[in-house]
C-alpha cells in the first residue's frame, strides 16, 4: 500500500471532518462532537492558525470502500511546559479501520515528532482513552511513557458553565 502524508489543504476540510466523526464514534462520543467545518477553516486556515493538521491520503486506486482517498489525520498544535519549554500537543490522530496496521499512524506521528524538533520542542504530548489498548501498544512501542501511572498525573478540564462561571469571578 502506498499512501503520502501531508499537511491539509482546505480541499481536505470535508474529509478531515468526516474522520473527526468517525473517530468520535468509535469513541461512542459523536453527540460530543460541536467542531464545524466554518470554524476548523478559520482555526485552521485564518490570519492566525490555532492548530496544524496532517492527513494521510492514498491513491485513488488504492481509496477506501466508500471511495475516500485521504484515510486519516492528525491534529497538533504547539504549547509550553515551565518545567520543559516548547512542546506539541498531538490533540487526535484517527485512521480508518480499514487502513490501520500498514503504518500510517506511526507515519503521522513521525511526522508530527519531525516539526517538534524542528521547532525546539522537548516532548510530544496527547491523550487517549484508557480503554483503547491498540492505541496504547502503538504508543508504547514508539517509545511513549504513560505518565498517569509513572508520575501520577490526572487530566482536568474545566467547560462550559463551569466556564463562564470561572471568568465571571475576575476581579478588576
Amino acid at each position: 500500500m502506498s499512501y503520502v502524508v501531508r499537511p491539509w489543504a482546505l480541499r481536505d476540510l470535508k474529509d478531515v471532518m468526516r474522520l473527526i466523526r468517525e473517530g468520535a464514534t468509535f469513541h461512542k462520543a459523536l453527540d460530543q462532537v460541536k467542531t464545524t467545518p466554518e470554524v476548523l477553516r478559520e482555526d485552521g486556515f485564518g490570519m492566525d492558525p490555532k492548530f496544524g493538521c496532517l492527513v494521510a491520503e492514498v491513491p485513488p486506486d488504492q481509496r477506501s470502500k466508500d471511495g475516500h482517498t485521504v484515510v486519516g489525520y492528525q491534529f497538533h498544535y504547539f504549547s509550553y511546559c515551565t518545567w520543559k519549554g516548547r512542546i506539541v500537543f498531538g490533540e487526535d490522530l484517527y485512521v480508518m479501520p480499514e487502513f490501520r496496521g500498514k503504518g500510517i499512524g506511526t507515519s503521522l506521528l513521525s511526522q508530527v515528532a519531525k516539526l517538534a524538533l524542528a521547532h525546539g520542542c522537548s516532548q510530544f504530548r496527547f491523550v487517549l482513552a484508557n480503554w483503547n489498548q491498540p492505541a496504547m501498544a502503538l504508543y508504547e512501542k514508539l517509545g511513549a511513557i504513560d505518565v498517569t501511572a509513572r508520575d501520577n498525573w490526572v487530566v482536568w478540564h474545566i467547560e462550559g458553565r463551569a466556564m463562564r462561571e470561572l471568568a465571571e469571578r475576575v476581579t478588576q
